[in-house]
């Protein structure tokens, strides 16, 4: 019986909501550059509200669908009332079976970095972020243009990079720079490669 639930589970539909184009350029490219298995879509990344957010994990739980949130927490772009509500987001699914929330603070920058640097040290807002990540990605540019290029996620997933910024970004958990990107990266990875993957 129990083995029954696993395979149900592995089955589950697994959805990723995030907040713009970088999140959504940087999934699209790490699907299927490593033959994950996960449904993304371009609606559910158009500058999305923290209540935008909400709604559609409402939206996916109540279709039985696994929900990969990810999310800046830069609190300094934020008004004091999308704060408060994203603190309340969090705390509501936090322990929410069905729901792995990912954010980084400052911003997804972060967890860029994290595949070229080890540091941990607090950056002021996200365009200290990627000033820092342009050290090692001149181009890095956040327009349409630059993202649709797959290579540079190719890039910073090559030589090994990816498994580092997810040991970095676990050590670092809770510090004052942090991603939790790399809970949805492992969970991804522990999951067999989709047929038309690789």
């Amino acid at each position: 019986m129990r083995k029954q639930k696993h395979t149900q589970n592995v089955r589950q539909v697994i959805h990723i909501v995030g907040e713009g184009l970088t999140e959504l350029f940087y999934f699209s490219h790490i699907k299927k550059l490593l033959g994950y298995r996960y449904s993304i879509s371009p609606r559910l990344f158009e500058n999305n509200s923290i209540e935008k957010i909400e709604k559609k994990i409402i939206e996916l739980l109540k279709a039985d669908v696994f929900v990969i949130c990810v999310f800046d927490a830069d609190v300094s772009r934020r008004s004091a009332a999308e704060n408060k509500k994203l603190t309340t987001l969090k705390r509501r699914y936090e322990k929410n079976k069905n729901v792995l929330l990912c954010d980084s603070l400052q911003s997804i920058e972060y967890w860029f970095l994290l595949h070229y640097e080890d540091t941990c040290r607090h950056f002021n807002d996200s365009a200290t972020t990627e000033q820092a990540l342009k050290r090692y990605i001149p181009t890095y540019d956040k327009s349409h243009k630059f993202m649709e290029k797959e290579k540079w996620v190719k890039d910073m997933i090559t030589d090994g990079k990816l498994e580092k910024a997810c040991k970095l970004a676990e050590k670092y958990d809770g510090s004052d720079s942090y991603s939790g990107i790399y809970k949805a990266i492992k969970m991804l990875s522990s999951l067999p490669a989709h047929e038309l993957g690789r």
